[in-house]
């Protein structure tokens, strides 16, 4: 399987909303799951997609925290402790239906404090189960409870992450960017006391790897590695995740990531309306100018060659994994021709006329740079000089 087909993968796990709250639910979300499970992550199937967010990467390890469901009197506040004891900044997409005087309070201090408050419709319904003009009035509900806050929102979520393209098209009419997720916590799993808080049961969500039910910071850790940061889904309603929280930011900043808005261009420059760089791993090159992508220093990309008269491609290091962009062919880590250390290449692929539109490279089996990733063993026909 190929590595970029493997984060979508992990990246679609499931569209998880609260069940607690939402009791008889859980058919619209195995539906929901299998259907995320299907989407082939391309920037191009965000259109119709509630899950799928157009940037497939690089995020230099940076990540945007944004949690559903709320507001809890009970938990938003816990969950806003620790976000500014780790000067973090979230988007958090919220319910109309949840919102009297007091959570109307709570939710002006937030945007004060530089927070984002997104659209999650007024009644968490999967919109596919809804008509037209009743999906516009979910959503607009709601739109009328955050603008008299005197926010204006700029964010929705769908619901399980359950769109159409007819309620896709309706929410980007009234002006909205959809959201979805890369990282998928889960918490609610964790959350569930089906086998003892903490443990994610199988049987009421099967896609967490045995390795870590009972591991929700670990989990959270594994796919924020794999996808190199993105947009991360949790739930303020979850007294769990309040209770957690700390420790999944801890873990994360000693990782090395850090943490960002949605609205972060140089992030999320297509959720935010934006065209990234032209060039990517893989595109020819003479010189580092033409590989001038990824705004983090240790994450820019270089040039295989420095001679003019000399054909070499973008690249960038690596242990392990390579990001993927769309557009672009599927990336692979391997062994640059320094000992110890990882360089990417691009697959050999129809978008690069399997090598031929790469000057000076041919299509060659490869192994994967493992370095400390802790990737498993793997071989790709890349194009490499």
């Amino acid at each position: 399987m190929r590595h970029g087909r493997f984060l979508v993968v992990g990246a679609l796990l499931a569209a998880s909303c609260a069940m607690e709250q939402y009791e008889g639910d859980e058919e619209n979300l195995s539906d929901a799951y299998e259907e995320m499970l299907d989407a082939d992550g391309s920037a191009d199937s965000a259109r119709c997609s509630g899950v799928v967010v157009p940037d497939r990467g690089p995020f230099d390890n940076r990540i945007a925290l944004t949690f559903d469901d709320g507001p809890s009197l009970a938990n938003t506040p816990r969950v806003l402790e620790v976000l500014a004891a780790h000067h973090a900044l979230a988007t958090f997409f919220i319910n109309g239906r949840t919102v009297g005087s007091a959570e109307a309070d709570m939710l002006r201090q937030m945007a004060a404090q530089g927070h984002l408050i997104g659209n999650h419709t007024q009644s968490h319904k999967d919109s596919r189960q809804l008509s037209a003009d009743a999906f516009r009035r979910e959503l607009e509900q709601t739109d009328q409870v955050i603008r008299g806050l005197g926010i204006p929102p700029t964010f929705m979520r769908f619901p399980y992450g359950s769109a159409s393209c007819t309620t896709a098209d309706i929410a980007r009419e009234a002006g909205y960017r959809i959201t979805g997720w890369h990282i998928d916590t889960a918490d609610w799993c964790f959350s569930n006391p089906r086998g003892g808080v903490g443990y994610c049961h199988p049987d009421t969500f099967a896609y967490v790897p045995d390795r870590y039910r009972s591991d929700f910071v670990g989990w959270i850790v594994y796919q924020a590695q794999q996808n190199g940061g993105g947009v991360m889904l949790m739930h303020d309603i979850q007294s769990y995740t309040a209770s957690q929280l700390d420790a999944v930011l801890t873990a994360l900043e000693q990782a090395g990531f850090s943490f960002v808005r949605l609205d972060d261009v140089s992030t999320f420059p297509l959720l935010n309306g934006t065209t990234p760089p032209q060039s990517w791993i893989g595109t020819p090159c003479s010189d580092q100018s033409v590989c001038a992508f990824g705004a983090g220093a240790d994450r820019l990309g270089s040039c295989t060659s420095s001679d003019p008269e000399v054909p070499g491609f973008c690249t960038m290091t690596c242990e392990g994994y390579c990001p993927d962009r769309h557009g672009f062919a599927t990336t692979f880590c391997i062994e640059s021709a320094t000992p110890g250390v990882g360089m990417c290449a691009a697959w050999s692929d129809e978008l690069n006329g399997f090598c031929a539109l790469i000057p000076g490279t041919t299509a060659q089996v490869r192994p994967r740079f493992i370095g400390s990733s802790g990737a498993s063993a793997s071989e790709a026909m890349v194009c490499v000089n």
